[in-house]
């Protein structure tokens, strides 16, 4: 175990030199030509440091690594306080502290202070450099010689890795007969509701199976969801994530409200005649299926639930006429299969070919036939050269690392899959420890907290928000973490981590006392982690114990039990809370912030929700380092920003109902990437087009005597990624502007734009790279087909209308010709109350995938060119006229010929 400590060490170690090298860099960057007698002693260390960090994966000594520790914590901190000294000095922390650039910015005059900082960075360079002189005892060489220049090897190395192609978690291996066994069992003709159990051991595949079997047959049921049980779960948390499957709008204030037994016959009722498929992931034991089962009537219609469920007995007592699926391991095949396709072994070099295969095939055999354990170390291999040098070296791993879990075969891969992460993600992947088991996590929230703590590096000119998406796409590429969901730009919008995987980054994390979790049972000591997590219980059993925590840095509730209100938003927000950056509320609502002295000068992320008639505190201007304010608005009541324009280092202002003061000038938020959602107000005339580093740009309630400078604002924002406007709901006389081009805008990939439109522009004024539009009421009076087929990149489309009266689409006939559309892959076409005649020549829509057509009841029967659509995997209609259900009718309808090769076809 000495050695495994040792390296636990030297992976702080690495992680804390890697921020103080991010501290220095900043505070360079921030205060060039003040402070020249400074920057001698500054850059020659932050140059060191970043030097150490190329040369310390040879280390291996535990009192070197703590030394490093101690100096690295000690430049941060060096570096803080002097911004604060120098704020409090003039007397300019009562009106909120300032940003490093306004400090420097306003030049610096205080020569004590100034002094002092330059004696500490001097001492600590001297200590660095006593340590770096005994390099050769320690195993690290050539630091100093190395310096700066190892940087464009390793923007190298980054760039062949990004270069890397990715393995979705969808591609399974060896599940090609269960997937039919159980798609067969699902659909099958046995009308009563059917409990249906996949069991197995953790890494077996479960929930990939569960995935991929529920993506095959959910459109063969007239409701369908999936909800995760994971065993830290209340029982009212699973109904409650049901519910909200069914009806989106149900909140978790009317659950607060309700009892158990109302909230399973809510969700029965919810149910009440439908044939629905719901899927459970995790369920962990019979009493929590007993608190579930009623809320899933028997109609005798044909009803389907799926579990998956490590525990065999839970599956017998779920359903005892219905026999659990047990889950295989992986044969020898298959296994290799998987591993080849996960360590990017389909081209080798011819002469390593046979070699690698043989190690291979003996890194394979330790994996028990577990395809977690397989994916995670083809996820190590893939980062790696295909040379018998550098797999040899992963072979030893993998036998010392299973040395070491000898009970376990699992945990040594996953325990070699992290020692293997370099540096910078060590701290990134750790920080997944912190969210609830099972759960979905937003790939843009994950981004902003991982920058807010400081753990992305700068590279070049590079936005660190690209190169977060770069970690991410890293951390999949290495199977570390699963994407559930992406944007139709090919980015990640959400993932997940399998529990197994977080079991060992929650591990990791308190041991060096990186994160403390904290689920439902309170802890029996003081919390020394520098992060706090919660995801069960009440936020107050852990607070309490902390009367003074300048270590804690982040606290992230993702319970519903918390309330900060009172004292203990005093405690949290106040100063014994002085090094804290980030601030996660789930719920709870924050009536007071006390920064009126600069307690927070450290604060750079804030989300939380507030509930109706609450007003956001005055005093968040005062938060002047803040970088992202994410305010989720559950009441009805608008809320009002004042003053944010002094808050000029933030990036998200994310506020829900939210609307900016007459006479607002946004000109001085030249950070700001995201914007939304924002009532429309002569702000837009007052500073929109300043903001040119917009990405995601949200704007609500649009009218006419803004129309002129939104227009002329959103065609100087060229960065703009994502572009949402709305006009006032229910309002005739509200349109949305004209735009002359978006030719420009080369990032721009989504659009919504829910209104009237006198016309669309012309194709080639759309952005070139244009791959999700939405169109909601638009009233067009030409066909959109028209001009939308010939958009090169269009990957979905959506055509909508809200009510009868506001048809996105106003004519009768609507034509898709030959070679249009070619990369659409879902098109929903829902309110065109008009439409009589839908034409899809041969040749169109090549690569349609999923189509969803919606409330058209004047449409008689599908168009002939469907038939030739052979990639159409779904196909759903609602609400269409009797005529065409009839005609779409199976094995008898005229039109069933047209769709019968769809796979998946759901007719309502």
């Amino acid at each position: 175990m000495e050695a495994s400590e040792g390296r636990e060490t030297e992976r702080m170690a690495k992680s804390a030199v890697q921020s103080a090298a991010e501290t220095l860099t900043y505070f360079l960057r921030q205060k060039d030509f003040y402070l020249p007698h400074v920057d001698r002693c500054v850059m020659p260390l932050r140059n060191e440091l970043k030097a150490l960090l190329q040369d310390v994966d040879g280390m291996r000594g535990y009192n070197e690594s703590v030394q490093l520790i101690e100096v690295a914590n000690n430049i941060k901190n060096v570096i803080d306080f002097f911004i604060f000294k120098i704020a409090e000095q003039r007397g300019e922390t009562s009106a909120g502290l300032m940003s490093y650039q306004s400090t420097f910015n306003s030049g610096i005059k205080d020569k004590p202070a100034i002094e002092d900082l330059g004696k500490k960075i001097f001492d600590l360079k001297r200590r660095l450099d006593e340590i770096l002189s005994n390099r050769s005892q320690y195993g690290i060489h050539n630091v100093q010689a190395r310096g700066e220049a190892s940087t464009s090897s390793n923007q190298s190395q980054i760039q062949r890795e990004k270069r890397a192609p990715i393995v979705e978690e969808t591609e399974v291996v060896g599940f090609e007969d269960e997937t039919r066994t159980l798609v067969g069992r699902l659909i099958a003709e046995d009308r009563r509701r059917v409990v249906i159990s996949i069991t197995g051991t953790g890494g077996v595949g479960k929930s990939t199976l569960a995935m991929k079997v529920y993506h095959h047959v959910r459109k063969s049921f007239d409701i369908h969801f999936w909800v995760n049980a994971p065993q830290e779960y209340l029982v009212r948390d699973i109904l409650f994530a049901c519910i909200v499957s069914v009806n989106p709008f149900f909140s978790r204030r009317s659950m607060e409200r309700m009892s158990e037994e109302d909230l399973r016959r809510k969700l029965s009722g919810y149910l009440e005649r439908m044939r629905y498929l719901v899927v459970i992931d995790g369920i962990w034991s019979r009493e929590a299926w007993d608190g579930l089962v009623t809320a899933f009537p028997d109609w005798e219609n044909g009803s389907r639930v799926l579990l998956t469920t490590r525990n065999e007995e839970v599956a017998k007592y779920a359903d005892t006429q219905s026999t659990p699926h047990k889950l295989h391991i992986l044969n020898e095949n298959e296994s290799w299969t998987l591993f080849c396709k996960k360590a990017l072994l389909e081209n080798p070099s011819p002469a390593c070919l046979p070699n690698l295969v043989e190690l291979g095939r003996r890194m394979v055999a330790k994996c028990g036939g577990l395809p977690l354990a397989i994916t995670v170390l083809g996820g190590v291999l893939s980062r790696k050269e295909k040379s018998v040098y550098e797999w040899e070296k992963v072979l030893r791993s993998v036998e010392w690392w299973l040395h070491q879990s000898e009970e376990d075969a699992i945990s040594g891969i996953l325990a070699l899959s992290y020692d293997d992460l370099p540096y910078y993600l060590k701290p990134c992947f750790l920080y997944f420890g912190a969210f609830p088991e099972d759960s979905e996590i937003y790939v843009g929230e994950l981004i902003r907290i991982w920058i807010a703590e400081g753990f992305v590096q700068v590279r070049g000119e590079k936005e660190m928000e690209d190169v977060a998406e770069d970690y991410v796409e890293e951390l999949i590429s290495r199977s570390m973490i699963q994407v559930s969901e992406r944007k139709s730009n090919g980015m990640a919008k959400k993932c997940r981590i399998h529990d197994q995987l977080r079991d060992l980054a929650i591990s990791k994390a308190e041991s060096e006392r990186f994160l403390y979790v904290y689920g439902n049972k309170a802890p029996t000591s003081s919390i020394m982690a520098a992060r706090l997590a919660i995801t069960g219980g009440d936020i107050s059993n852990c607070i309490s114990l902390n009367s003074s925590t300048p270590h804690l840095r982040s606290i992230l509730d993702f319970s519903y039990e918390s309330d900060l209100t009172g004292k203990l938003a005093l405690n949290i927000l106040g100063g014994s809370f002085e090094f804290l950056r980030v601030l996660h509320l789930e719920s709870g609502k924050l009536l007071r912030l006390p920064v009126e002295n600069g307690d927070l000068i450290r604060f750079r992320y804030l989300r939380l929700e507030m509930r109706a008639s609450e007003f956001l505190p005055s005093t968040i201007i005062h938060l002047s380092n803040l970088q992202t304010l994410d305010i989720r608005y559950s009441g009805m009541s608008v809320l009002l920003l004042d003053d944010i324009t002094q808050m000029e280092q933030i990036r998200h202002l994310m506020v829900e109902h939210g609307w900016f003061s007459s006479g607002m000038q946004l000109h001085h938020l030249s950070n700001l990437q995201t914007l939304k959602t924002v009532r429309a107000g002569s702000w837009i005339e007052d500073g929109l087009e300043k903001l040119t580093n917009l990405r995601d740009l949200e704007i609500d309630e649009i009218q006419g005597d803004v129309h002129m400078a939104l227009s002329r604002s959103i065609s100087k924002l060229v960065h703009l990624r994502s572009l949402c406007l709305m006009t006032c709901v229910g309002s005739d006389q509200s349109w949305i502007p004209a735009f002359e081009s978006f030719s420009k805008h080369e990032h721009l990939y989504k659009m919504k734009l829910k209104g009237r439109l006198e016309k669309l522009p012309e194709s080639h004024a759309f952005p070139p790279n244009l791959t999700e539009l939405w169109l909601y009421d638009s009233k067009l009076e030409r066909d959109p087909m028209v001009t939308l087929e010939k958009l090169p990149n269009l990957r979905s489309l959506c055509i909508d209308g809200s009510f009868i009266g506001r048809d996105p689409y106003m004519g009768k006939e609507m034509v898709c010709s030959a070679g249009g559309f070619p990369l659409l892959d879902t098109l929903n076409i829902v309110g065109l109350y008009e439409l009589e005649e839908w034409r899809v020549e041969e040749g169109a829509m090549r690569n349609l995938r999923c189509l969803k057509i919606s409330f058209c009841k004047r449409l008689k029967m599908l168009p002939d060119g469907l038939r030739y659509i052979i990639t159409l995997q779904e196909l759903k209609l609602e609400y269409m006229s009797e005529e065409l259900k009839g005609r779409v009718r199976k094995n008898e309808g005229e039109d069933w010929f047209k769709i019968r090769h769809i796979p998946s076809l759901f007719i309502q």
